[in-house]
């Protein structure tokens, strides 16, 4: 922990901190530094890619926050751990376990103000790479949505299933029609526009701050189709109908094929 105070002064942040350990999510260890300049959560790794990891994550944290204030924790520094691995430091949320319909209504007004950020060069994708979990996210960008989720999401996603399972014909058939064929019928009549999505918006990675009500973290950040976001948040632990009903007043949904695009 020595280390990491040693970067935390080098960038001014603090002089002097308490450790605690806390929960860091499924693949990080965490902590909460009490310092003399207030709060600072930090999480650590020790993958090989661990600077890759955080160095996306606080662009992406660094990215939501300009474009939503107060809908996510502020990114501080990322560093190096002198024994391999990698550390980020952000600020430090104050969670609650309070998820009312109230809660939910402002969620969604935020995620739709996120939803409403454009890509500043009109192309789809992010200035760095991001992982979502363990998965390094390429974000190159591209001119199309369709595009950018056949060649940077869906087709590296299929090699790497067919890497750990290289003898699954099945696998590389169906794989190969959804990204060649099923994309493009479910695109072809609607129009998308690149919007700041969180890029990994389940359950987990969304909580009510005492301070500043509903903030999301953990993100996976890219310039994308709005309804990529729903994908995750509808799979594990789906906010409820005051959530949406709040959210389409904002973004109607895009039509034809809404109910297919989701697997509704």
């Amino acid at each position: 922990m020595s280390a990491i105070l040693d970067v935390l002064r080098a960038h001014g942040i603090c002089t002097k901190a308490d450790t605690s350990s806390i929960s860091g999510g499924c693949i990080s260890d965490a902590f909460k530094l009490a310092t003399d300049s207030g709060d600072i959560f930090v999480k650590t790794h020790n993958a090989r890619n661990a600077v890759v990891m955080f160095e996306g994550e606080k662009e992406s944290l660094q990215a939501i926050s300009e474009a939503v204030p107060n809908f996510a924790p502020k990114p501080l520094c990322v560093g190096i751990l002198p024994k391999g691995g990698a550390f980020l430091a952000t600020t430090f949320l104050q969670l609650s376990k309070s998820s009312t319909p109230d809660m939910q209504v402002l969620f969604a007004k935020k995620l739709a103000k996120l939803h409403s950020t454009e890509s500043p060069n009109g192309m789809f994708g992010f200035p760095v790479v991001t992982m979502c979990g363990s998965t390094e996210q390429d974000n190159e960008w591209e001119k199309d949505w369709e595009t950018f989720f056949r060649e940077r999401r869906l087709r590296p996603m299929l090699s790497k299933c067919l890497q750990d399972n290289p003898g699954d014909v099945e696998l590389r058939k169906l794989g190969e029609v959804v990204i060649d064929k099923v994309i493009h019928h479910l695109l072809k009549d609607i129009e998308v526009r690149p919007v700041l999505i969180h890029g990994d918006l389940w359950s987990g990675n969304w909580g009510v701050d005492l301070n500043d009500g509903p903030v999301v973290f953990d993100p996976s950040c890219c310039y994308g189709h709005n309804e990529m976001e729903f994908s995750i948040l509808t799979m594990f632990g789906s906010p409820g109908h005051a959530f949406f009903r709040e959210y389409y007043s904002h973004h109607p949904r895009l039509e034809p094929g809404y109910e297919h695009r989701q697997g509704f």
